[in-house]
């Protein structure tokens, strides 16, 4: 028997509110790119594509393919004060494998509800809740990935410094375990939702926060690269040298703010050497830790607009009907 309209159901006070604070979202969201010149937003929706199709390539794993490089590193040490460095890397890409395994389940999810008394069997049955307690479950999670996306990206800008072990290999690795860790959040965040992203249709949940994931890494990549180059370069030097700063512009940079506060007096070359991995860990561990945080932030957004529309037969947000559209 069908249901009369009385007997539809009607929003909850906190969807009503949440609902009505979403389409405040994406309505300035969509103000905004359309404000961009033409040529922009083409060219914004050409990196999406790219990006798209290397999202769908990620692995679940990091330590299966990548530490290898860093462990044949070890041997080649000669500074037994790196060695510890370069094993902290390889224990948290072996850390960041566990995290990733973890957040890619969906039992987890499901075990959280169970657990505060709901009768849940699968992902599906996740849509028959309010959004307010699915919304607690994902409450913390963006203070939670911008702390370990701290933590990840501290390390690696560390290991950037390491010769043989580090530099391009660290910022390789970097990338790699900030991609699959992307994934692996707006999957749980998507999982916190009901929307099972296995399914080929729903991919475009997990493409769309990849791609904002990966267009925010490469500032990062590049200075921890000048950062890694600049330390090796100068770390035997007692004397400064116009080719050394015309070579390491990242390290002319230092050396100009660290004259200001020496009131204008020269610094020694070591003294701005030393700075180099400081510049490479504040490089990582800010721009990951926004990364992930921004990766969880966008993800509640879209899935609790796609959860919405979906138990209620609402239209979406204009700017939502597009898959490819990345913002």
């Amino acid at each position: 028997m069908s249901e009369s309209p009385e007997e539809v159901r009607a929003m909850s006070t906190y969807e009503e509110r949440r609902w009505a604070d979403l389409q405040q979202h994406w309505a300035k969201k969509a103000k905004r790119r359309q404000l961009l010149p033409p040529k922009a937003r083409a060219a914004l929706g050409e990196a999406g594509d790219q990006v798209k199709d290397a999202a769908r390539k990620a692995g679940k794993a990091v330590s299966n393919v990548t530490p290898a490089v860093i462990k044949d590193g070890i041997e080649r040490l000669t500074d037994a004060a790196l060695i510890p460095v370069v094993q902290g890397a390889v224990h948290l890409l072996e850390l960041v494998t566990d995290w990733t395994t973890e957040l890619v389940d969906p039992e987890k999810v499901l075990e959280h509800h169970r657990a505060a008394g709901r009768d849940v069997a699968k992902l599906e049955d996740l849509k028959e809740l309010d959004l307010k307690h699915l919304d607690d479950f994902t409450r913390t999670m963006a203070l939670k990935w911008r702390t370990s996306g701290a933590l990840q990206g501290g390390a690696m800008g560390v290991l950037a410094m390491v010769p043989f072990a580090g530099g391009l290999a660290a910022i390789t690795l970097d990338m790699v375990a900030m991609h699959v860790l992307s994934t692996a959040v707006a999957t749980r965040v998507c999982y916190a939702y009901g929307f099972d992203v296995t399914d080929d249709e729903m991919r475009h949940l997990v493409d769309r926060m990849v791609m904002r994931a990966c267009r925010n890494q490469a500032p990062k990549a590049e200075t921890a690269r000048k950062a890694g180059a600049a330390f090796n370069t100068a770390k035997d030097r007692v004397r400064w040298s116009q080719k050394l700063r015309d070579d390491h512009k990242l390290m002319a940079a230092v050396e100009k703010l660290m004259k200001q506060f020496a009131n204008g007096r020269a610094v020694p070359v070591d003294k701005v050497t030393k700075a180099m991995p400081v510049v490479a860990v504040f490089a990582g561990a800010g721009t990951n830790a926004y990364v992930l945080g921004d990766v969880v932030h966008q993800a509640r957004l879209y899935a609790q607009t796609l959860y919405l529309a979906e138990k209620y037969g609402l239209p979406l947000p204009e700017n939502l009907r597009h898959q490819g559209d990345g913002e």
